[in-house]
């Protein structure tokens, strides 16, 4: 992507488009009471504990005990002390204050492309900064992953400033690929495996990718997570992922994606392009509806905000 005009990036929080400054990521902050509706998709199962959300669930944190009242759920009753006092008692739960909120934000190879406004790794970190603030305006504890083709990095929650200052720093040096100490090969099933294990029932957790490398093994980890938890997938996208430009049949571009590369030569190719692209997008909603899993698309061709305001309350 060549670097866009800076007219473009007049009053939007981005710089370049191609990597991310932490003063990008600070900016969120006065975004931090945006409200996002979440799809209103089906609840397959109750999360434990309770949290203003999409999935209601009933709060988990014992308050007191009040005599049984017209109206009161009958699932409250306290039992023991209705039969000691020989009058029936319901309990009483508050909500709970706080809730552990996850970010999986994938930086790796296939992210570092965009055609238009910015990358596709600027606009995830972008996000991961709004989610992020967000976070921390409902003074919920932020944990996340955080990971590019070699590195990656663990955070676990913390509802401490400090904690979100570490987890925007960590997105703005992993965008730009700067090389902490290396591991294996970094993916998205092994980093689904690694937040597998770091998430506590009754999560909030984002998954933010493009999700190129999504297969099934994938799909039986997101679904595992979302048996105690409420998950979001926010797909990154880019339009010339979906459909080519007509111009390219003339010029003879060479095209390269993760199953090889090879010269667009006729319309045909061109409509099996988007054919491919369109049938793998169906398959990704079909699968995340099954789940009951809530799914945004965000391009990397407009500003972020702009986007999400049509999600907005």
């Amino acid at each position: 992507m060549s670097t866009p005009k800076n007219s473009i990036f007049t009053n939007t929080p981005y710089t370049t488009g191609v990597d991310v400054q932490l003063s990008e990521l600070l900016s969120y902050k006065q975004h931090g009471k945006m409200s996002l509706n979440a799809k209103r998709l089906p609840a397959t199962r109750k999360l434990s504990g309770n949290y203003l959300s999409n999935i209601k669930g009933r709060g988990m944190e014992f308050a007191e005990v009040r005599h049984y009242q017209a109206g009161d759920d009958v699932r409250s009753i306290d039992w023991a002390v209705t039969a000691r006092t020989g009058k029936a008692h319901t309990k009483l739960f508050q909500e709970e204050k706080e809730r552990p909120v996850f970010l999986l934000v994938d930086l790796s190879d296939s992210m570092i492309f965009g055609s238009q406004f910015a990358f596709k790794s600027v606009q995830a970190c972008h996000l991961a900064a709004l989610l992020s603030w967000q976070t921390k305006q409902r003074n919920d504890r932020l944990g996340g992953i955080v990971f590019n083709q070699q590195n990656v990095a663990e955070l676990k929650p913390t509802s401490r400033g400090k904690g979100l200052m570490s987890f925007l720093h960590h997105n703005q040096m992993l965008c730009q690929k700067v090389a902490f100490k290396q591991t294996q090969k970094q993916s998205l099933l092994l980093q689904l495996k690694r937040l597998s294990h770091l998430v506590q029932t009754g999560s909030q957790i984002h998954l933010i990718s493009d999700f190129s490398q999504l297969d099934e093994g994938c799909y039986k980890l997101i679904n595992l997570l979302r048996r105690h938890n409420q998950v979001t997938v926010w797909q990154i996208t880019d339009p010339l992922e979906m459909q080519l430009p007509k111009k390219m049949l003339k010029a003879n571009f060479k095209i390269t994606s993760l199953k090889g590369s090879g010269f667009l030569r006729n319309k045909n190719q061109q409509h099996s392009y988007q054919t491919a692209a369109h049938e793998r997008q169906q398959i990704m909603q079909r699968n995340l509806l099954k789940y009951g899993i809530a799914h945004y698309e965000v391009s990397a061709a407009n500003p972020l905000l702009e986007q999400l305001n049509a999600y907005a309350q």
